[in-house]
């Protein structure tokens, strides 16, 4: 005969709700990990260490869960009081998890960025940050599993059942919680929405099962339970700072309009006239024009205000132009206060920009990439836009005479050196003409990859794109002289501007190929 536990009697609907909780738990996981993360990206950025502190956080605050959870399970005369412990300490606490973040993070000393050598971030300041905002909310959902087996297990022939039974559900919600995050509560409800309504969701569901434990009517408390653990959220988009990839601001600063992301400037746009007000570097966008005055399509990776596509629409009538922006929010915000116009020229595909390249059929007379994330030391270049195999992708997707122009934060020579060079060697890798120029007023730094055309019949320019190459300063010049005779409204002092070329263009290539197995840029 089977050896019986101390465990009430099962009943249907009290079993059912034990699920529903055990589920909601495995979800609230992975909500208070996502946002977390969300928010430690504002200061510390998107990069793996971030990710792997707040997991560590996660993990090491659920071991210390199970454990307690258990042993209290042991000791109380109704073993939902751990479960209900447990739940309201998760939810109580998780939503004080952005204010324990913000200010655990201002209590840091600020770096000496004058006498500073090495790395600007240690690597232990997330996980110090993560640890004081998360860590006890994930002790008290790790009291749900070994409390939950506890009421479930019938008797010892089947404690394998009960335990498998009891991971598979906390695992299903755990799934279920981190899509419906990742597609829905980040990006749709907002971040402190999705953290606030995940914690009173699980207040609510331990106040009840504490209440039950001295009032014990299973029925009715199991029903409320299920109705309670339901998260159908009704909420209206609201539009926040905080979108699923970015901290976005839009500042107004005298005659200027700025786009942020986290306090790194993005766009900025002349309130006065719409069409102009661009950062410096925005101007090369023109290069692969003035190289094949027949491109007709040009494809934009990165959206920020839009201030390329809208340059595009402005001066030339006749080209279409598709941008691929991953964050649907900055979609919004560019449409809203950067004026982007609707305008049947030109498209808007939000998707990741590798992704798009590699799943479309379409080629492109040029591929513009200024596509950046936040990270602890300013924007950074997602590595995975930043490789030889992507770089092949894009020379596939360019008509021959094509251009790839692609605009990094760096100089040569000085912030960032490591990946100017590194861009340099490779592109060179696949392209048969690279230019790098330097943009004056900012420390930007901008590569023009040129297709140059093998095997066709070579047309001279401007009914084909030039193939003789490299061209020198005055080379570049005359290409910009003929335009103005054709009264092109190219940027102011573009004459210029392709004279401005980087010390790197001269240089020895001797930058580390990038590639998707290494590729440090982030």
């Amino acid at each position: 005969m089977p050896v019986k536990s101390s465990a009430p009697n099962a009943h249907p609907i009290r079993l059912a709700a034990l699920m529903v909780c055990v589920g909601v738990s495995g979800a609230s996981v992975m909500v208070y990990e996502f946002v977390a993360v969300r928010i430690l990206q504002r200061y510390f950025g998107g990069t793996l260490d971030v990710w792997a502190s707040e997991i560590s956080v996660c993990l090491g605050g659920l071991a210390i869960g199970y454990v307690l959870g258990g042993m209290l399970a042991d000791r109380l005369k109704h073993p939902g009081l751990s479960l209900g412990i447990g739940l309201v300490v998760a939810g109580a606490l998780g939503c004080f998890m952005e204010p324990l973040i913000v200010n655990t993070y201002a209590a840091l000393p600020e770096p000496d960025f004058e006498n500073t050598t090495g790395a600007l971030m240690k690597w232990w300041e997330p996980l110090l940050v993560a640890g004081v905002s998360s860590f006890i909310p994930f002790i008290g959902l790790g009291f749900v599993m070994p409390t939950a087996t506890r009421l479930h297990v019938r008797d010892i022939d089947h404690v394998g059942t009960s335990v498998g039974w009891i991971a598979a559900v906390s695992t299903i919600g755990s799934i279920a919680g981190a899509l419906l995050t990742a597609n829905y509560l980040i990006p749709v409800v907002g971040v402190r929405e999705s953290l606030y309504l995940t914690s009173g969701v699980l207040v609510l569901m331990g106040a009840l099962l504490i209440a039950a434990a001295w009032v014990w009517k299973p029925r009715v408390v199991a029903a409320a339970l299920l109705l309670v653990a339901a998260p159908a959220v009704n909420a209206q988009p609201v539009f926040e700072n905080y979108s699923a990839y970015h901290h976005i601001r839009v500042q107004d600063e005298g005659n200027a309009r700025v786009l942020y992301f986290d306090d790194d400037p993005q766009t900025t746009m002349d309130l006065r006239n719409i069409w102009t007000g661009g950062f410096e570097y925005t101007d090369y966008f023109h290069l692969p024009i003035l190289l094949n005055p027949r491109i007709r399509n040009v494809l934009c990776v990165g959206l920020g205000g839009g201030t390329g596509p809208k340059s595009f629409l402005d001066t030339y009538g006749n080209v279409k132009i598709q941008v691929v922006e991953i964050d649907p929010k900055v979609v919004e915000v560019a449409k809203k206060y950067f004026s982007l116009p609707t305008d049947p020229r030109l498209k808007i595909a939000v998707a990741d920009g590798r992704t798009y390249m590699q799943r479309t059929g379409g080629k492109y007379g040029a591929i513009i990439m200024d596509a950046y994330a936040s990270g602890p030391n300013g924007a950074y270049l997602p590595y995975h836009l930043a490789t030889k195999e992507f770089f092949d992708i894009a020379y596939d997707k360019l008509h021959d005479g094509g251009s790839l122009l692609y605009n990094i934060i760096g100089l040569y020579g000085d912030v960032n050196d490591d990946i100017v060079r590194g861009i340099r060697a490779t592109l060179g890798v696949k392209f048969q003409a690279v230019y790098v120029f330097e943009a004056k007023s900012t420390a930007n730094t901008v590569f023009l990859a040129h297709k140059i055309p093998a095997g066709i019949e070579r047309e001279a320019w401007p009914e084909g794109p030039i193939v003789e190459h490299p061209l020198d300063a005055e080379g570049w010049q005359s290409i910009v002289a003929a335009f103005r005779q054709h009264n092109v409204p190219l940027p102011n002092f573009f004459e210029r501007r392709v004279t401005q070329f980087s010390a790197e263009h001269g240089a020895e290539v001797t930058g580390q190929i990038f590639t998707d197995n290494k590729a440090p840029v982030d």
